[in-house]
């Protein structure tokens, strides 16, 4: 009986992150995020095909403090805890914990996309929750998006595997969990596959 060989080109995970299917955040039904450039996430766009909601990841540009700062009266550390602003300003008052006196802090800002969730199985743009996503016993078995999910069914499904990539540059399949690689979790995992694609 011939055994069916996964032989695929040696693609990176970073090679199926130029689109992300999510759960939309308004219907909760499936949309998409696409990346423009490799990596460039605050350039990356939402959109559902289902309610046409749209949103761009610059949108959601937001900006923390990042100072530390003394009171300038007694000369007591501020605390200086302030996220999520739209705009940075010439600078901020931080009322003194000790004494009381207003102080204006010229501020550092570093800015970062806020995301809907910070952790789970999430794009890396927006933070929604991935799609293709299915528990396995105590695992979870994800994918950004579908072309990434049949890269994962091929490995899964062939009963012959060919490292295909030098020790420097570890392909996608070979950095999957040690449960999809697993001969005894195939069948459920094929299983699981199958019902993501047709949800």
């Amino acid at each position: 009986m011939s055994q069916k060989r996964y032989s695929g080109d040696p693609k990176r995970l970073y090679d199926f992150m130029t689109s992300f299917v999510v759960v939309c955040p308004k219907c909760d039904l499936d949309g998409e995020i696409t990346v423009p450039y490799f990596l460039d996430y605050k350039n990356a766009i939402f959109t559902c095909g289902h309610c046409y909601h749209s949103e761009k990841a610059k949108d959601r540009l937001r900006y923390k403090s990042t100072a530390k700062a003394k009171c300038n009266q007694c000369q007591a550390s501020l605390k200086i805890d302030v996220a999520d602003r739209k705009s940075i300003p010439n600078y901020i008052t931080v009322i003194c914990p000790e004494c009381t006196s207003a102080n204006k802090v010229k501020e550092n800002w570093e800015s970062y996309i806020l995301k809907y969730n910070n952790s789970g199985t999430i794009d890396p743009a927006f933070g929604l929750p991935l799609w293709y996503q299915a528990p396995i016993k105590d695992e979870v078995i994800w994918a950004y998006n579908l072309y990434h999910l049949h890269e994962i069914r091929d490995y899964v499904s062939s009963r012959l595997r060919e490292r295909t990539t030098d020790r420097y540059k570890m392909t996608m399949v070979e950095k999957l969990p040690d449960f999809i690689k697993m001969a005894k979790n195939r069948d459920e995992i094929l299983k699981a596959i199958e019902r993501m694609k047709i949800k």
